[in-house]
């Protein structure tokens, strides 16, 4: 890919403040955080990250918490639509909610996830998971990737991996943030989905198409209506906007009525066939 063309500065106002750059590659929209650093750990490094955490300290953090149990019956019961009984692979897996959750709807399922911190949370919860990457070919009916290829260094090589483990009629779902939903217009350099440089590619319908097709077809996607406050509010925070919590949720709310007729939500969900 040709990363050529210049499109936004933002920060990581996240944690560090660093500036980064996003570049676009003309040919399928496919932005790349510039420079990528060789030592990311240091970028996840918060009490702040709820993804690899169980935080229930701050308000918004229970708002965080409380969303995210609808969101993971919402996550089961698309699982349980393509796993046809056979084996489930959560890439990314995190604390290990989900794995837990299609655990108790009699999948079997496992979850891959590579930091240690996430995976001592998973394990005082009682779910075990794994701190390597499988490798056994045609071995699972789905893998789930919730909000994590934007997070490796090779998208098109993660993807090539995943064909793999997948069994020929087998599925692969994902979630990424869509800079093309209003809430990344409206907020610009400040939109919390960019999350430079955690985000290492940043993607909307057309690239995930485009560097999908060798290996993946899309065939359905499904908007993420709560993500698009929890993004805005942080976005809101970033910009040092008065009465961040309420303005993120008006333009969260804004945003999704606007997607309603552009079908650009602030993330989306996409199910994906195997190609043969």
């Amino acid at each position: 890919m040709n990363f050529s063309e210049y499109f936004l500065s933002p920060n990581d106002y996240f944690l560090t403040q660093e500036p980064f750059e996003l570049w676009k590659d003309p040919a399928s929209g496919l932005l790349k955080t510039l420079p990528q650093p060789e030592q990311l750990d240091r970028f996840y490094e918060s009490e702040d990250y709820f993804s690899h955490d169980n935080n229930n300290a701050t308000f918004f953090a229970r708002c965080y918490n409380a969303v995210k149990v609808i969101n993971l019956r919402s996550k089961t019961t698309l699982a349980k639509r393509y796993a046809h009984n056979g084996n489930v692979l959560d890439i990314g897996a995190g604390s290990g909610d989900l794995v837990k959750s299609l655990r108790r709807e009699g999948m079997n399922a496992v979850g891959f996830e590579p930091s240690m911190r996430a995976r001592a949370v998973a394990a005082a919860k009682g779910i075990g998971l794994l701190d390597t990457y499988p490798e056994t070919v045609n071995a699972f009916k789905l893998v789930t990737m919730y909000h994590v290829l934007e997070h490796v260094p090779d998208v098109v090589f993660q993807l090539k991996r995943v064909h793999g483990l997948l069994e020929n009629n087998g599925h692969l779902i994902l979630a990424l943030p869509n800079y093309k939903s209003f809430d990344a217009r409206y907020f610009k350099k400040f939109w919390a989905g960019y999350d430079v440089p955690r985000h290492l590619y940043h993607f909307d319908r057309t690239s995930v198409h485009v560097v999908c097709k060798d290996y993946f077809e899309v065939i359905k996607t499904k908007s993420m209506w709560f993500d698009s406050f929890y993004v805005s509010i942080l976005s809101a925070r970033y910009k040092k906007v008065p009465a961040a919590f309420l303005v993120g949720i008006c333009i969260g709310m804004w945003s999704n009525m606007v997607a309603i007729v552009s079908k650009e939500p602030s993330s989306i969900t996409y199910v994906l066939k195997k190609r043969i």
